[in-house]
């Protein structure tokens, strides 16, 4: 029979708080074996024990598919432990190889700028500076340490500091607003930039297919130029325009770039473009002055993500270029202009929003 105890409050954190209902140690078994955040190994050992209240315990193990002896643990063990006793016993495991020093100096040296003429740590580097430090420690035990705590000593994250740029927000903002009325028939918005000097590269083999179907592709390949294109989407119906560049990317030829928009949308429009060299060069700036109706939202500086053309540049890489086979220049643009037009089919209106700083 299961004997009342008093009860359990401090029940460890994988147990959970039991309710003041439950003031005795069936009660509380009971809301252990039914409670739905409790893990399982702890809910078993509930059930076994009530179970071994009502009956013997060859009966219980063959009802829950375990053994007398296991029953008879946890019975013995809730008897003189009360609730904890579902509890798992600490186990001593294998003994720690080296103290929290060892451990201490392998994250300083880790974290720190690594001597002599390489650039980047790595295990065994740091194991040999370890021993210099009198740790007789191996590559494996700084391996495991260093993944342990979440170090990756042979990777490099690159970032880049954006500088200040007192008109972020309202640069931003004034791109926002400009899509947004767009969308609801106000002045249209194009988005404008270059992408410059995509390679053009040949495999000398043709592809194949491995047994798990992904493909296989031999990494020489034979250069056959480059390829730059402007690309231009309309904001108000989200469709695609790639022209491809003939000339260098300079002021003469973008100044051409902006005639054709012209041509093809007007001399009312809103140009959305960022801070490149050839957009806000003298020439550039002086024709826009010869046509007010243009109206040019420039992104921040380091924020060329604010312009949606960049996302269709995304696209494109993914879907058409890193992986597309092209043997000349002609065939990578007709690949682009394919694509194109498949994209226009269905394309969608542009949705830009960004949570200003307040």
């Amino acid at each position: 029979m299961i004997k009342d105890a008093a009860p359990s409050v401090a029940v460890g954190t994988a147990l959970p708080t039991m309710p003041r209902t439950a003031e005795t140690i069936e009660q509380q078994l009971q809301y252990v074996a039914a409670h739905p955040g409790v893990a399982q190994r702890h809910a078993l050992r509930a059930r076994l024990v009530l179970a071994a209240g009502q009956d013997s315990l060859r009966a219980v193990a063959a009802a829950h598919g375990t053994t007398r002896n296991t029953v008879r643990k946890w019975v013995r063990r809730v008897a003189a432990e009360g609730l904890e006793g579902l509890l798992d016993a600490p186990r001593s495991g294998r003994p720690v190889l080296y103290p929290d020093d060892a451990v201490l100096d392998l994250v300083s040296l880790a974290t720190s700028k690594r001597p002599g003429p390489y650039a980047l740590w790595t295990h065994r580097a740091l194991r040999d500076a370890m021993w210099n430090l009198n740790w007789g420690v191996t590559c494996s035990w700084v391996s495991t340490t260093l993944n342990a705590l979440g170090l990756r000593v042979h990777r490099v994250r690159g970032w880049i500091h954006r500088r200040p740029d007192p008109d972020f927000d309202a640069r931003v903002a004034a791109v926002q607003r400009a899509i947004a009325g767009a969308r609801f028939g106000a002045r249209p918005v194009l988005s404008l930039d270059e992408k410059t000097s995509d390679p053009v590269r040949t495999p000398v083999r043709a592809d194949s297919r491995a047994g798990d179907g992904s493909l296989r592709r031999e990494f020489d390949y034979v250069r056959k130029g480059t390829v730059s294109w402007y690309g231009v989407q309309d904001c108000a119906s989200g469709a695609v325009e790639m022209v491809r560049a003939r000339s260098r990317m300079d002021s003469a030829a973008f100044i051409e770039v902006l005639e054709h928009l012209q041509e093809v949308h007007g001399s009312d429009f809103v140009l959305i473009m960022d801070n490149g060299s050839a957009h806000t060069s003298r020439a550039t700036t002086a024709w826009l002055a010869e046509h007010p109706g243009i109206e040019v939202l420039l992104t921040p500086k380091h924020a060329s993500w604010v312009n949606p053309i960049e996302s269709v540049f995304g696209i494109v890489t993914r879907q058409v270029l890193k992986h597309g086979w092209f043997v000349t220049a002609e065939d990578c643009d007709q690949a682009v202009q394919d694509w194109v037009e498949e994209r226009n089919r269905t394309h969608r209106p542009v949705s830009f929003t960004w949570q200003l700083a307040a």
